[in-house]
């Protein structure tokens, strides 16, 4: 009986998973830390700055931290009212009515009226003072990807969606995103970017919403970029090629994974050798090779359902590959037809590799940085050529003798 492979559905694939729980180590396998193919930070890692913080708490409450670009309305009751708009100068200082250079950046509202009463008392008797934060600009987020976009009334400016925000208070990342007008249908939560000090953070907002759990939802500070991942925003390009039932080059948005990618090329064949799955990468400008074990996602060890980046290759072969040789002699063709960029082809010849004589390689490096089963530690593994391609016209003549 002849069975017809069928399609891997990813949500079948996450049930699966779900129910498998954590698999123990097989002696053996090669594992591939998520560090190895960018992984992101553990959220605990997040930092903070305290001079980049919009609040503080005062009395068990968040109150506002002025700063320097704020500009607040200040308002003397006594015989006649007296009312100036003033900015927080870059030095930190405010000057208002009969006083000059009272501190204001750092403080909170409360703080400095308590400070600017002290000051005016020595012109005025009992002097009574208001004090209001009429523009907030000392501290400010940006907001970018999958936000819905409103316009004011009547087309006026808009309203709302991607763009900078000032802090006006204590806010999360869930304040800011219902602050922008919300997310568009295709945007995927579970995948929300924060952007701090140089580095990025995942952050699982679908998961504040779905449980109260509040880890993720993580308050703001001044700089901060949050990006909100759609599907239709698409940057990740990603080439599927092997035992899989439509190879091709695939588009994803950011956050794409192997198993999401497998079945996007319609899942295996019934001849993929599921455990010993390929990913190629381009790092630092040269080629490097990773092994991967689906049987081990299914099993439940997650850390093998690796995160790929844009142009990455996804192989999956037949039988077990040995060597680089074997990896590249298989793959070669199929990347030619799919008119993979430069960057690859650059890669597969003689000028740097295999098959088109382009001339001498450069150096006698090795093309790949990184070892792989079947291969020996730390020798250089150079494709080599077991076999010459025959060129069209020995292939005619080859065809005019047998007729």
């Amino acid at each position: 009986m002849r069975y017809t492979a069928m399609p891997i559905p990813l949500r079948l694939v996450c049930a699966l998973v779900a129910m498998a729980g954590c698999g123990a180590t097989i002696p053996g396998v090669e594992y591939i830390e998520p560090s190895a193919l960018g992984e992101l930070p553990p959220l605990e890692a997040i930092p903070s700055d305290p001079n980049l913080q919009s609040y503080t708490m005062r009395g068990g409450s968040p109150s506002y931290v002025l700063g320097a670009g704020d500009r607040i309305e200040i308002r003397l009751r006594d015989v006649t009212v007296t009312t100036e708009t003033v900015p927080v100068r870059s030095d930190g200082n405010i000057s208002f009515a009969l006083v000059e250079n009272v501190k204001a950046a750092g403080l909170t509202v409360v703080e400095l009226d308590s400070s600017l009463t002290v000051e005016l008392s020595r012109f005025f008797r009992e002097p009574k003072v208001d004090i209001e934060v009429v523009e907030f600009h000392s501290q400010t987020v940006s907001i970018l990807g999958a936000i819905e976009t409103s316009q004011a009334a009547g087309g006026g400016t808009i309203a709302s969606g991607q763009g900078r925000y000032p802090l006006k208070k204590r806010t999360t990342v869930l304040d800011l995103i219902l602050e922008a007008g919300g997310t568009t249908p295709d945007a995927q939560l579970d995948l929300v970017r924060l952007v701090r000090g140089g580095k990025t953070y995942h952050l699982d907002i679908q998961r504040v919403l779905n449980t109260g759990e509040k880890t993720h939802n993580v308050v703001l500070q001044g700089q901060d970029i949050i990006i909100v991942p759609g599907t239709a925003l698409r940057s990740r390009k990603v080439i599927v090629l092997g035992e899989v039932a439509s190879t091709g080059v695939y588009m994803f948005s950011e956050g794409v994974r192997l198993v999401e990618a497998l079945s996007r090329a319609g899942g295996f064949t019934s001849a993929a050798q599921r455990d010993d799955i390929r990913v190629i990468r381009v790092i630092d400008g040269q080629p490097s090779m990773f092994r991967l074990d689906f049987n081990r996602i299914i099993s439940g060890d997650l850390r093998q359902n690796v995160s790929l980046q844009t142009e990455d290759v996804v192989y999956v072969p037949r039988s077990f590959l040995g060597d680089v040789n074997d990896v590249i002699a298989r793959i070669d063709p199929l990347l030619s037809i799919l008119l993979l960029p430069a960057t690859y082809r650059d890669l597969y010849t003689t000028g740097g590799g295999l098959r088109v004589d382009t001339g001498d390689a450069e150096s006698s490096g090795s093309v790949f940085t990184r070892s792989l089963p079947g291969t020996s530690a730390g020798k250089a593994v150079t494709p080599g050529r077991e076999e010459e391609e025959k060129r069209p016209s020995d292939e005619a003549k080859g065809a005019d003798d047998r007729q």
